[in-house]
């Protein structure tokens, strides 16, 4: 367990980081209701973690019950996926979001389970996450519950953040916000290019090691 944990954080801190996630949200925050709204979003997009996190668990457990060519094929597709989402990153275009008028606390949730769904640099490190607690070896159900509980709230960090800003300072806090949105939205293609790079080259790297 205490060589997972290190490399559960690490992955989950790459998982975080999804510019366009966190600038819908920024978004959602300075709309009606935001405090609600807010933690609604959050709600949706952990909602969908957990369902796709569990399943994927299963499946990865089903697949490589016993460590070998199957973990090196996962990791080596995972490598490849986050090669193949960089010229999508480039291409992506957060839509704008309207400041004004409220939204209801459906709208809210959807908006954050939408939010994830369609976050395919975050879907890679999760997945991978996932992948490495399924591989750990000579734990239990309680470690690996706990492992995936990690995994889920360093996910969520970079959007937890944030709404714990707003909640806790709820003036002071817009132009925090404000200036973290614009910097997102300078620099959020480098950021993610450079991230997939890196787990790219860490999976692939990995996957090969398994198999020679």
């Amino acid at each position: 367990m205490g060589h997972l944990i290190p490399r559960v954080l690490v992955i989950g801190l790459g998982a975080a980081v999804s510019p366009v996630a966190i600038m819908i949200l920024l978004a959602v925050m300075v709309k009606k209701d935001a405090k609600r709204n807010s933690l609604l979003f959050i709600a949706g997009y952990t909602l969908v973690l957990v369902v796709v996190g569990l399943a994927a668990m299963f499946l990865f457990g089903a697949v490589t019950h016993k460590q070998g060519t199957s973990d090196a094929v996962i990791d080596i597709v995972l490598g490849a996926l986050c090669l193949a989402f960089i010229p999508l990153s480039l291409k992506r275009k957060p839509k704008p979001q309207k400041e004004d008028g409220g939204m209801n606390p459906l709208g809210a949730v959807a908006l954050g389970a939408g939010a994830m769904l369609v976050n395919t640099s975050t879907w890679v490190f999760y997945l991978g996450g996932v992948h490495a607690i399924t591989q750990a070896k000579n734990i239990g159900t309680a470690d690996t519950a706990i492992a995936f509980i990690i995994l889920i709230f360093m996910t969520l960090l970079t959007l937890t953040i944030p709404v714990g800003i707003l909640l806790v300072f709820p003036v002071k806090s817009q132009k925090f916000l404000d200036a973290l949105g614009e910097w997102l939205a300078r620099h959020r293609k480098t950021i993610t290019v450079a991230l997939l790079l890196i787990f790219a080259v860490y999976l692939i790297w990995k996957g090969i090691g398994i198999l020679v």
